[in-house]
């Protein structure tokens, strides 16, 4: 049995002509990521996050499946997928009576290499010596994504930081202009870094 691709458009075109294998491998490919990303959305909002997540994620991916052409290539696939599940959770918090909060002024804090270097470290897979460090590392920063009390902040930095996109990619999915996204990305920073600095002097969350 030959292989499947990896690209998302040659799986997307295997699933146009009905090979359930591509939606497989797209799925195992794509959907943790899809995942943590509704779940951050929904942080904040009283309501199950994690059985919510699940349900958006495997509603993303029915969508795609029943209509894996509507994707057109004009934008990179995780941006797409992303302002589906995006748009997915923005319904479920509507469909419960939430209301997405309104960009807070916040004051500006300078951030500096530390925090590129912190939040980028949470996308690779580590070495086998900084394997403990990376996983203390990236439970940090999920746990102060999940406490930014700014949902565009959080978001924003979710995109940029576990994500990996650039700011015109969030750009695209905030629908917002890119100036505005470096403003939400610079004060998140800021926010995210006092957090973190909190967590690890309090022991890593032991006395969280």
């Amino acid at each position: 049995m030959s292989s499947l691709p990896v690209n998302p458009a040659e799986l997307l075109a295997a699933m146009a002509a009905g090979d359930q294998r591509a939606l497989d491998s797209l799925y195992r490919a794509w959907s943790s990521r899809v995942r943590v990303f509704v779940r951050l959305q929904l942080a904040g909002s009283c309501l199950d996050a994690h059985a919510i997540a699940d349900e958006v994620t495997v509603d993303v991916f029915h969508d795609v499946w029943r209509a894996p052409m509507r994707y057109d290539g004009r934008v990179a696939f995780g941006t797409w997928l992303l302002t589906l599940a995006r748009n997915k959770a923005i319904s479920q918090l509507r469909r419960h009576g939430q209301r997405v909060a309104r960009e807070t002024t916040i004051d500006d804090t300078d951030s500096d290499a530390a925090d590129a270097a912190a939040l980028a470290a949470a996308q690779y897979d580590p070495g086998p010596m900084a394997l403990q460090e990376t996983l203390q590392q990236r439970h940090a920063v999920l746990r102060c994504l999940q406490r930014l009390r700014n949902p565009l902040q959080r978001e924003s930095l979710t995109l940029w930081a576990l994500d990996d996109l650039s700011v015109a990619d969030i750009a695209q999915i905030q629908q917002a202009p890119q100036g505005t996204i470096k403003t939400r990305l610079f004060h998140g920073r800021s926010n995210l870094r006092q957090c973190m600095e909190r967590w690890f002097a309090q022991g890593g969350g032991r006395h969280d």
